[in-house]
């Protein structure tokens, strides 16, 4: 991995992804322990951002640096491989893998980086305690709720100790009734984490709940940047009132 300069930012991502349609061209830039949340329409671009930050998806242009390495940059002829990231995703399905009981979830990557089985499956119950999942780690997800499978996932992906990470409409999947609980569990386990976290919701409730900083995103280009409080509720509007005084 090739170090950049630290500068003021712990995540500083400029992606350009281009497809035959639209081409994604959004600046997103992050401090240690700011959360951004990412608002916009479906095919705005959102998950490609968050999906390049992983690596999962390769930027045309740009660069792409996390806590002062550089990660991609086309122009220098650097890609590092998403495995090679300390980068956590959690997607809006979770992605568990449905064979495997919550334990084993949380173990499997840590596994697979160290090698050894026990010290995976040590580390992963602590942090099923962490996330009082203990008493569910030989469930298999089939058998969870939504709030138990996203804390898994949550789990798996902070196990790995990332600097970066990434949540895909990660309250998509909770019961309405039960959203506002988990959204507020979500927070504190937020605000224990030490890197950057980028947000990707549709609900005005869960980036003003979870996010410091909100950017809407428009046909592949942000269209508004602000603190989260001031996201307007209609996104709409928001992109509206802010491409005035750009």
């Amino acid at each position: 991995m090739t170090a950049g300069s630290a500068g003021a930012y712990f995540l500083d991502a400029h992606v350009v992804v281009r497809f035959p349609r639209l081409t994604i061209d959004a600046h997103l830039q992050a401090h240690r322990r700011e959360v951004i949340g990412v608002v916009g329409a479906n095919g705005a671009g959102k998950t490609t951002v968050i999906r390049a930050i992983a690596g999962l998806e390769q930027i045309d242009e740009g660069r792409i640096v996390v806590n002062a390495i550089v990660v991609d940059d086309p122009i220098a002829d650097v890609l590092v491989p998403s495995q090679q990231r300390r980068v956590g995703v959690v997607f809006q399905d979770y992605r568990l893998f449905t064979h495997l009981s919550a334990l084993e979830n949380v173990a499997f990557a840590l596994r697979c980086r160290s090698g050894n089985r026990g010290l995976a499956r040590a580390t992963a119950m602590q942090w099923l305690e962490r996330f009082d999942l203990a008493m569910y780690r030989d469930h298999l997800p089939g058998t969870l709720s939504g709030g138990q499978s996203q804390r898994v996932a949550l789990a798996r992906a902070l196990a790995m100790e990332p600097d970066v990470l990434l949540l895909d409409e990660p309250l998509a999947a909770i019961d309405p009734d039960a959203r506002s609980r988990i959204r507020d569990d979500l927070a504190r386990y937020l605000a224990d984490f030490n890197g950057a976290t980028v947000l990707i919701s549709h609900q005005h409730d869960d980036i003003v709940g979870l996010a410091t900083t909100a950017m809407a995103l428009d046909a592949g280009v942000v269209r508004w940047r602000g603190p989260a409080d001031e996201l307007s509720e209609s996104v709409e509007s928001a992109h509206t009132e802010v491409a005035k005084l750009t």
